[in-house]
């Protein structure tokens, strides 16, 4: 058995990135074999055994798949096709709404994955993980079963924040101003507009000395990103400093040196700097939208309105009070019990030990069992009249596997057929009928001089681009792995795709 977790993009250092790496370690914690496959991997990740989907490895009855589901990518419904059992962790996907001022190609893609979810994906795995009971609520109200989905925090391996920070960040920001910061990527639901707009009035009326660190990467072809910049030069506030995407030493000097973490996002299906902010006992104020309240779970500052006259107090009083950061900071510690690492990773490992045994393997092996008896038994009767069977095993198996005309040509590379088995289940997909023998010629030859994935592509590729393929109404699935591009048809694509004879299908 081998676990894979698949995600759309493997980034260095953000909240999905880190917590598909921390779940790959707590497997192999647990003896299994597990790899993390996804379309783009960030040069910066260095982990073994992450790799791009072109490698993804042919799959067996026992294997496990785990999706990290977080936006609107082909992936989504291309998994749901996988024959293996399947887990997805659902890490929400923000509402377009908040993109539209922004990125029509973001609209898009969080329409998507929004849409993905309601349709093409309920329903279509075995088990279910919410990282936050808000996850969960959201899952719901979309038409999943309650009973299906757990709740299972992100995993934080806290330990990695001991390491050393960047030094000479730390002598820099370590200058006497206050430093109020927040960490997460430039998005217009994080609501930096509002950071901004609460830092240039404690600047300007309570605090002089004083800043603002805003630390993620930007989208560089967004619009919000640059009306940051436009309203800080209208506002006239100095001292915001955009930290970008940098380094995690530098990360960790950033939340060494601060004062306050402040956070006015309006989306958030976890938000992770929360508990890292609280890890350095830096005193955080929040505004209670999603999932913030449960992160923090008492702890914090948590607000309801964004009035920068009373936030500027709060930040002052946290700053400034002893009483009242000491108090603050207590809170958080107790709080943070409850995300340590050893128990977020018992319970994960206990819903995957759970999971193997509610779900075993489903073997098509037994079920076809009498199908491959037969037959035997028919071959073995033809041969002893001096005959040969008039199409392989595989084909019979195949034909027994069809149920409807929606056909999976990605259990065609997951299937161990012979090159003839192969052009008879690709003929029986879509033509309902076995080749004849100028077509077996014709596509045994291209299987002598194509290695299996070549043939298979180029097989799959003419046939559902066929007439006749077509006419029959067939929706054809292709595997969503195979990312070369498949090949033109050949000339001859009418020559060996003959009409359909009376009697010419199989019979079941």
């Amino acid at each position: 058995m081998n676990i894979y977790q698949i995600v759309t993009t493997l980034n260095f250092g953000d909240a999905i990135g880190n917590d598909v790496i921390a779940i790959k370690h707590v497997i192999e914690d647990m003896g299994l074999k597990t790899a993390v496959y996804s379309e783009s991997i960030a040069p910066k990740v260095k982990e073994p055994d992450c790799m791009t989907l072109e490698h993804f490895p042919k799959l067996h009855d026992d294997d496990i798949v785990i999706y990290h589901m977080g936006n609107g990518s082909p992936l989504n419904e291309a998994v749901t096709h996988l024959d293996c059992r399947k887990i997805m962790i659902y890490h929400n996907i923000t509402p377009y709404e908040f993109f539209h001022l922004d990125s029509m190609s973001a609209v898009e893609n969080c329409r998507k994955g929004l849409q993905d979810v309601k349709t093409v994906m309920r329903g279509k795995f075995n088990a279910y993980i919410a990282d936050s009971a808000f996850n969960k609520s959201d899952l719901v109200r979309m038409g999943y079963k309650a009973d299906s989905i757990s709740v299972i925090p992100v995993i934080v391996p806290f330990d990695d924040y001991k390491k050393k920070p960047d030094s000479a960040m730390v002598e820099e920001l370590s200058d006497g101003m206050t430093n109020i910061v927040f960490v997460g990527r430039i998005a217009p639901n994080k609501k930096h507009e509002d950071l901004i707009r609460i830092f240039a009035y404690y600047k300007k009326y309570v605090n002089p000395d004083s800043r603002l660190i805003l630390a993620g990467s930007a989208n560089a072809d967004g619009m919000y990103f640059k009306d940051l910049q436009a309203y800080i030069e209208e506002l006239g506030v100095k001292d915001v400093v955009f930290a970008g995407h940098i380094s995690f030493a530098e990360i960790l000097a950033i939340y060494k040196t601060a004062h306050v973490f402040l956070c006015m996002s309006e989306h958030e299906g976890f938000c992770v700097p929360l508990l890292e902010a609280m890890t350095f006992d830096v005193p955080v104020i929040a505004y209670g939208a999603c999932a913030v309240p449960e992160t923090l779970g008492g702890a914090g500052v948590v607000v309801s309105n964004k009035d920068p006259v009373f936030l500027s107090k709060v930040i002052d009083g946290v700053v400034n009070q002893k009483a009242m950061r000491s108090q603050i900071i207590k809170a958080q510690r107790e709080r943070l019990k409850y995300f340590q690492y050893d128990r977020i990773k018992k319970e994960f490992q206990d819903f995957l030990r759970g999971f193997i045994e509610r779900f075993p393997p489903i073997s098509s092996e037994n079920g076809e069992k009498p199908i491959k008896d037969l037959y035997r038994i028919v071959q073995e009767n033809m041969r002893k009249q001096s005959k040969l069977m008039p199409f392989t095993e595989d084909a019979l198996l195949h034909e027994s596997r069809m149920t409807s005309a929606n056909v999976d040509m990605t259990d065609l590379l997951n299937q161990n057929y012979s090159a003839r088995g192969l052009i008879e289940a690709v003929w029986l997909s879509c033509f309902g009928k076995l080749p004849d023998e100028n077509d077996y010629s014709v596509w045994e030859m291209q299987a002598s001089e194509l290695n299996k994935t070549e043939f298979v592509k180029k097989l799959v590729y003419e046939c559902t681009h066929a007439d006749l393929c077509r006419n029959r109404g067939n929706e054809i699935h292709y595997n969503p792995f195979v990312s070369a591009e498949l090949p033109e048809p050949s000339n001859h694509e009418t020559e060996f795709i003959p009409e359909p004879e009376e009697g010419g299908a199989l019979p079941t």
